[in-house]
């Protein structure tokens, strides 16, 4: 909104405050001030001029005029504007006048005809074509001040002399959007009272209610007042209403539109002025939703087709207005109007916003009604523009209004405590101090010890809670006097709580072997979320879904990396691996809960093809193993892998993971039945491995911890045996272990073979690499020898093996 410096001094005492000094207090408060406009700044030399005598210049648009600007003699200027007449006081630009553009005044010859000056319209001295008036926007302006006298600067006659403030208005802050509101606010900034007058409306006419009816809905227009005038006389308005109208950025039409809309500035409440004529007919005013098919013609003839959400304002039969946004055409006040009917209301703001926005029609009516406006004002507003009227346009003012709705809005009341106050602000307030703020703001305040009760005025209708209380005691007392300090908590500032930590590791443990950290949606279909679970839950289901793809929280988070494995397939990244680390969510035991998990893919290749070497395409047992070194880094053993059959996946290239027997994941290919039939994994063979970190971080220990090598070298020894088939590489390994003797540092099966060049069918042959070190001196064969035996001694008896 944009606020005259001016007018403001109607309500507070502004002698010794800066505009630009007040311009920055206001942005501190949290009122954002976007611009402080002088219009007179470099501006000289403009003045009253009365034009004395006006000859048309043959065979040219232009007329040569002299012009009374005060001197001695008048000025002959020539002029070429289609409304410059003899008679007029204009507006004179003297010679070396600046104007805006830098544009510089200097005496001329037109066509050969000297011209000392130039005489302006409005546009020529920085006004918009927005705000000046119709009869002048292709012409010079024309005073009708007869206080006014030839040589008076131009300047305090057409408000240039103002400071206009672009107050950038918040949603919240809309109280502010009107010279009342905006007086309030600075009022508790300058520690002032604003003197908002009472207005004391004396009828002058017969009673015209006896006649007439108005019937509103409550529910779409709470407040609803209507007022009767006659002997309307169409004019213009007088200078200064112009004034304030232009510079608050609204145009002048005429006296009875620039009343409504003056009064839309100073109290905040729009104004709409019907031609009574039009419902000399039904003598009735309806307030009601739209008819589905109904048409109505606005006041700036564009035709819409209403809305059943629509409301509209009807003579009974016909719409005549698209309530709390633009009047109807068919009842536009015309110079040939003689009486009109006031209106004031309060319209729903969802239902008047949605209409704006339906119609393509946003208005400053619809701006203020959307937003909220003051209930307090709805009937003052009235009857302030039926006293402009009568001043300005000779109206007679008739006896009785009708209220079709009237709704009263409880005031909101608000109880807090002093210590809560200082608590939340973080300063040290007294309670006097909070009083004497709250004080400044004209908010009613009642004391109970260290308890306060405000009662928040109508005008505020932005406050509702305590908290909003604490904000306007902030603001007015000032941020900047509010001293900075750490926030205190009951926990140590800094560092990662354990399981965090543990967590932490684990990514970086994968974004070490090469992998990518991806974040996919939480949400996803029911069907994907109960898909590549061993056991699926109940699931937990949103009630408004985005889309179909979008209904439920999911329980795994293979869905998620399969959708970011499709993303990049469709622009031809098809060697992958990729990890994510989140939660998943079901509702076990009707129960909601959520667990966090780990899970990686793999596609295509294990690594960038090289001539160097061959290209190694990714398959169960390289996840599997880039899975186990991640279990030796977090130093969890006694991992098993179980075959299993779990939805989703593939029949017989899945296990189940466990630990000492619980389960904590899966790991395996996705089904073929997916990749083959989605035309997103072109028939790619993705492998895929999930954890359940809630059953995984208790398990994990130190893990590898990093030491020298060693000074002294390590002994391989081969071992082939040849055990029953049903013997299990697990036992061979822990028979070797357990009776290797403490140099044993490691076991690797390095051959496997099943066939028809063993003896038994029902036998195999194993072939293992014992490596043995001593860190502290070289080993010898005689204990190496030694432990070969204890082995193959152990083999023989616990697995009846055959030593090859």
């Amino acid at each position: 909104m944009l606020v005259s410096y001016n007018w403001l001094k109607d309500f507070l005492n502004m002698d010794g405050v800066d505009p630009y000094a007040l311009a920055e207090k206001l942005t501190r408060s949290g009122v954002e001030i976007a611009s402080t406009v002088h219009p007179e700044d470099g501006l000289s030399k403009l003045v009253v001029g009365h034009i004395l005598t006006c000859e048309k210049i043959e065979g040219t648009h232009l007329n040569k005029t002299t012009v009374d600007v005060g001197e001695d003699e008048a000025r002959q200027i020539v002029c070429g504007a289609p409304n410059v007449a003899a008679g007029q006081d204009v507006i004179v630009a003297l010679p070396g006048a600046h104007l805006p553009g830098g544009i510089k005044i200097k005496k001329g010859k037109l066509r050969g005809i000297e011209s000392n000056g130039m005489i302006c319209g409005l546009q020529e001295l920085g006004f918009s074509d927005s705000v000046v008036p119709p009869k002048y926007a292709d012409g010079i302006w024309v005073f009708h001040d007869p206080d006014l006298k030839p040589g008076d600067s131009v300047f305090a006659a057409l408000g240039m002399d103002d400071y206009v403030l672009d107050f950038d208005i918040t949603p919240n802050r809309a109280d502010t959007s009107s010279m009342e509101g905006a007086a309030y606010e600075v009022g508790a900034l300058i520690d002032q009272k604003p003197k908002i007058e009472d207005v004391v409306l004396k009828e002058d006419g017969a009673d015209w209610t006896g006649d007439f009816t108005a019937v509103a809905d409550e529910k779409i227009a709470p407040k609803y007042y209507l007022r009767k005038l006659t002997g309307v006389k169409i004019a213009e308005s007088p200078l200064w209403l112009q004034v304030r109208l232009w510079n608050a950025g609204i145009r002048p039409i005429n006296n009875v539109v620039d009343a409504t809309n003056y009064v839309m500035l100073l109290t905040g409440q729009p104004m709409h002025a019907y031609d009574a004529k039009l419902f000399d007919k039904t003598k009735k005013i309806e307030v009601r939703l739209a008819k589905e098919g109904e048409k109505l013609q606005l006041l700036n003839e564009k035709e819409i087709d209403l809305d059943p959400q629509d409301i509209v304002i009807t003579d009974g039969e016909q719409a005549v207005g698209l309530a709390g946004v633009m009047g109807g055409l068919n009842s536009e006040v015309t110079e040939e109007t003689t009486d009109v009917i006031l209106e004031a209301a309060v319209f729903d703001p969802a239902l008047t916003r949605k209409a704006a926005l339906r119609h393509d029609n946003r208005t400053d009516a619809s701006a203020l009604f959307e937003k909220g406006i003051n209930w307090d004002n709805t009937q003052k507003a009235l009857d302030i523009c039926a006293l402009i009227l009568r001043a300005n346009a000779g109206a007679t003012v008739l006896a009785g209004e009708i209220k079709a709705s009237d709704r009263d809005k409880e005031a909101v009341v608000i109880t807090t405590t002093a210590s809560r106050t200082n608590k939340i602000l973080g300063t040290d307030l007294s309670m006097d101090e909070i009083v004497k703020i709250l004080g400044k703001l004209n908010f009613p305040v009642a004391v109970n010890g260290d308890e306060y009760t405000v009662t928040v005025p109508n005008r505020r209708w932005d406050i509702f809670i305590d908290s909003d209380i604490f904000e306007e005691i902030g603001r007015i007392y000032g941020y900047d006097n509010i001293k900075s300090t750490h926030p205190a908590t009951g926990e140590l500032i800094g560092g990662y709580a354990a399981d965090e930590v543990k967590v932490r590791h684990l990514r970086q443990l994968l974004e070490g072997q090469g992998l990518s950290e991806t974040i996919n949606y939480s949400l996803t279909s029911e069907e994907l979320a109960t898909t590549f679970v061993k056991k699926a839950l109940a699931p937990v289901k949103v009630n408004w879904p985005l889309n179909s793809a979008r209904t439920t929280m999911r329980q795994n988070l293979i869905c998620g990396l399969l959708d970011t494995v499709a993303y990049n397939f469709a622009r031809k990244q098809t060697e992958l691996q990729l990890f994510e680390n989140g939660r998943v969510y079901d509702m076990e035991g009707g129960d909601y809960h959520e667990h966090e998990h780990l899970a990686a893919a793999y596609v295509g290749l294990a690594g960038e093809s090289n001539w160097q070497h061959k290209d190694e395409v990714v398959d169960f047992y390289y996840v599997k193993g880039q899975l186990e070194d991640v279990f030796e880094m977090i130093g969890v053993k006694d991992v098993e892998y179980r075959a299993e059959a779990i939805k989703g996946m593939h029949p017989t290239r899945t296990a189940g993971i466990y630990v000492n027997d619980e389960y904590i994941g899966l790991i395996g290919q996705i089904s073929p039945v997916l990749t083959m039939t989605d035309k997103n994994f072109a028939g790619k063979e993705i492998y895929v491995y999930e954890l359940n970190l809630d059953a995984l971080l208790p398990l994990m220990a130190k893990g590898v911890k990093s030491k020298p090598a060693p000074k002294y070298p390590a002994v391989q020894r081969d071992l082939s045996i040849l055990v029953d088939e049903d013997v299990t590489n697990a036992q061979v390994e822990s028979c070797i272990k357990e009776n290797a003797g403490k140099y044993l540092v490691s076991v690797e099966v390095i051959d496997v073979y099943q066939g028809a060049h063993l003896a038994a069918s029902f036998k195999k042959s194993l072939a293992y690499r014992l490596t043995f070190l001593n860190e502290a001196e070289t080993l010898t064969d005689v204990v190496v020898t030694k432990a070969i035996d204890n082995v193959q001694a152990a083999l023989e008896e616990k697995l009846e093996a055959n030593i090859r």
